[in-house]
């Protein structure tokens, strides 16, 4: 989910046993539902940017910037 959040461009799940050996597939399944739920059901691709607009964000960059303005003048 951070990933996303943070503007990732591609995703790779891995399973939880690949560093030990190839994924059964069990557990591939599990990394490929993981990825289809964050996809589905969180709605997190219908965004372009998840957090940019958000009024706290905003806020705090008006903040900052008024800040910044007024020490550097």
């Amino acid at each position: 989910m951070s990933a996303v959040l943070g503007g990732t461009q591609s995703l790779h799940t891995n399973a939880m046993d690949e560093a030990l050996a190839l994924p059964t597939d069990y557990t591939a399944r599990i990394a490929r539902e993981t990825q289809l739920f964050l996809q589905q059901k969180c709605a997190f691709t219908q965004q372009i940017d998840l957090v940019g607009g958000s009024c706290m964000i905003e806020d705090l960059t008006q903040t900052l910037y008024k800040n910044a303005k007024v020490h550097l003048n």
